[in-house]
């Protein structure tokens, strides 16, 4: 019993271990990316209004994408990305989900806001879905057993046999008439 409990202390010691260099390794990950919008400080309003002050925390890295107009390209932190074009005069459009939104007018701004939270909230149910599948004490194990399968089911191709016998059967019609 004595070797269970040491066994799950030293499990968990090494979860939150991981789970801290992980948390360490985003936030230094997210401290470079928001390098540009602190070098362009338009583009920081622009992230405040379209977000919130600590947009910081959706955001994993903005890059420029285009040099004329200046277009940047925001990633989520679920992967997602939404641009923000800079057209000049202090003026941003925000092209989320292949609409364009000119963040200047309310109206818009406040859809554009409503379109990035749904993007957001669309893939968090998906994650959130998948951590729910996980068990808490196995997370480690449970994820490689099933990443390792999930590997193995393209490279299987279980086409491969339902083939052979589709070809006897083109065959058989033939010579049978």
């Amino acid at each position: 019993m004595m070797s269970k409990k040491l066994l799950l202390e030293k499990y968990i010691k090494v979860a939150v271990r991981k789970a801290l260099a992980e948390q360490e390794a985003r936030e230094r990950k997210a401290t470079k990316a928001m390098y540009l919008v602190y070098r362009f400080p338009g583009l920081k309003k622009v992230m405040e209004d379209l977000m919130s002050p600590s947009f910081g925390r959706f955001i994993t890295d903005v890059s420029v994408i285009a040099p004329k107009p200046t277009t940047f390209r925001a990633t989520l932190i679920n992967e997602q990305d939404f641009n923000i074009i800079y057209d000049g005069k202090k003026n941003y459009t925000v092209k989320v989900a292949g609409k364009k939104y000119n963040v200047q007018n309310l109206g818009e701004l406040e859809r554009a806001q409503q379109a990035i939270a749904d993007v957001l909230e669309l893939n968090y149910a998906i994650q959130e879905k998948d951590e729910a599948a996980k068990p808490d004490a196995g997370a480690e194990a449970f994820s490689a057993a099933t990443s390792a399968p999930s590997a193995e089911v393209p490279t299987e191709v279980p086409a491969e046999e339902p083939a052979p016998e589709e070809v006897p059967a083109p065959e058989e019609t033939p010579a049978e008439a």
